[in-house]
């Protein structure tokens, strides 16, 4: 095919970019093409075909732009919790203590209901201590127009009270306290029965409140407040609770977290008021014994009959005595040999005292007594061991109102407070 003199001059004079895109197309250009017999210029035909190269061929063209795209952009989460609508939050909270303080159905409110409200309550208090504030979450927006910072400044001046969600008065902090208060008016309800599982979930709604001022009335209320009870007529008569009886006694557990919560807020009066209306109570000493000493004690009383049927069998098999006497005597010693082993046991537990840190037992205390009030005295050790220096060469440097009012209320109760004989360096 011949080229006419013009054609080739115009071609020889074209860029050098034109000249790569056309070697680049002529070498992509398929090869099942049929050729172009036209009377078209060979420029156009050059340029034609390299458009429909790069509208053909998509791996041309990412190949081309890969380097001068900018990457796809990241999604990103944000992980701050959400801002509470305090509206709705107050009135979640009036709903569920009015199921209990105002219940439709019966006048006693059961015990899974006043546990699901203290829950929820709690739940509430955990949305609340961990959602961010509105003027963290808030970013501020610069106004873009004078009709903007017209708007903007008649909104600081006078307010936007159709954007306000809930009332002014309402804060993350009354709310919290509003919590606290309706978990205690739920407590201290007439008809509400206080049961351990109620107590403990209430000790744990105050506890993440910080606001362990309450613990010893709730103790108090779960001895001494009367027990509800249902009439016939459907009518509420109110029975007197005995709060020296075992049921009375506040659970280690419960008892322990709650003088925890006192010794970190720093108010001594508050931890021995929880010291004395748990470990100290007459029902805690009660309950100790049917946990830990009852089947001791029973094993003691069948021991004589135990021993007697052994050693009548023992007589049986003998031959050397009369089968009476040989009774007596095995009867006798088996005896000995319980009495000599259980005295060294219980000796051997009432008189441990590694435990004891600055607290310990006066002269003259009975064995039992110190080991039914080792709850008390170990309690008592740790207010101490808060309230002093940690420093074993300080020890016994304390002074001040506090402390000797401690050494004092120690005193009263049968301890001692840094025994000097059982100081380091005083042996």
């Amino acid at each position: 095919m011949s080229v006419c003199r013009e054609c080739r001059s115009m071609f020889r004079r074209q860029p050098q970019a034109l000249r790569a895109l056309r070697s680049i197309s002529f070498v992509a250009r398929p090869s099942h093409r049929t050729p172009f017999t036209t009377g078209a210029t060979p420029l156009l035909r050059i340029l034609q075909d390299d458009s429909k190269k790069r509208t053909i061929e998509p791996a041309y063209i990412s190949r081309r732009t890969a380097t001068t795209l900018p990457p796809p952009p990241v999604a990103t989460t944000s992980t701050s919790h959400a801002i509470p609508d305090l509206a709705a939050i107050h009135a979640r909270i009036d709903e569920l203590a009015n199921t209990v303080l105002k219940p439709v159905d019966n006048p006693i409110p059961a015990e899974q209901r006043t546990l699901y409200v203290l829950e929820q309550l709690e739940s509430l208090i955990d949305s609340l201590q961990h959602a961010k504030s509105p003027t963290e979450s808030r970013s501020p927006q610069k106004p873009t127009s004078t009709q903007d910072k017209q708007a903007t400044a008649t909104s600081a001046l006078l307010g936007s009270v159709n954007a306000r969600r809930h009332p002014s008065h309402l804060t993350a902090a009354s709310l919290l306290d509003s919590i606290g208060t309706r978990a205690e008016q739920v407590l201290r309800h007439p008809n509400v029965f206080i049961t351990p599982a109620i107590l403990k979930s209430y000790i744990s709604l105050q506890t993440q409140l910080h606001s362990p001022m309450s613990f010893p009335d709730a103790f108090d209320l779960y001895a001494r407040k009367p027990i509800p009870r249902l009439s016939g007529s459907n009518e509420v008569t109110y029975q007197k609770a005995n709060p020296d009886k075992v049921s009375s006694a506040i659970d280690t557990e419960t008892a322990e977290k709650a003088l925890s919560q006192a010794i970190l807020s720093n108010n001594l009066p508050l931890a021995i008021d929880i010291i004395t209306t748990t470990f100290s109570a007459p029902a805690y000493k009660r309950n100790k014994i049917l946990r830990q000493a009852l089947i001791p004690i029973s094993g003691l009383a069948i021991a004589p009959l135990a021993a007697y049927t052994i050693a009548m069998q023992f007589s049986l098999i003998q031959t050397s005595m009369d089968p009476s006497q040989a009774t007596t005597v095995a009867f006798a010693g088996i005896m000995t040999y319980m009495t000599a082993v259980a005295s060294m046991g219980y000796i051997a537990v009432t008189t441990a005292n590694d435990q004891m840190r600055r607290v310990t037992w006066a002269t003259g205390v009975p064995l039992w007594e110190r080991w039914i009030r080792e709850e008390e005295r170990a309690a008592l050790d740790t207010v101490a061991m808060h309230w002093g220096f940690e420093d074993l060469a300080r020890r016994g440097d304390e002074e001040g109102v506090e402390w000797e009012s401690l050494r004092e209320f120690v005193g009263r109760r049968g301890m001692v407070l840094d025994r000097v004989e059982l100081m380091d360096g005083m042996e």
